[in-house]
């Protein structure tokens, strides 16, 4: 995404990028009741998936120069 955003002078695509991955997530969380989940496996599993997500998302907003808040 940031060789693309680089290529084509358009660093418009990164932050659309970012807000993509946020709403995404935000589907995702809304989705799965990750906290209350009574399977370990599964439990394991969607936090995964958020470190993953969360991971991501820091790194898009610091690519825009964006300080992530400690928590969210």
């Amino acid at each position: 995404m940031l060789e693309q955003c680089i290529a084509t002078s358009e660093p418009a695509y990164l932050a659309k990028h970012a807000f993509q991955l946020a709403q995404e997530f935000n589907n995702f969380y809304h989705r799965h009741h990750i906290l209350t989940e009574e399977d370990p496996a599964r439990k394991t599993f969607l936090l995964s998936t958020a470190a993953v997500a969360l991971r991501e998302l820091v790194v898009v907003l610091a690519w825009l120069g964006i300080e992530s808040p400690e928590a969210m």
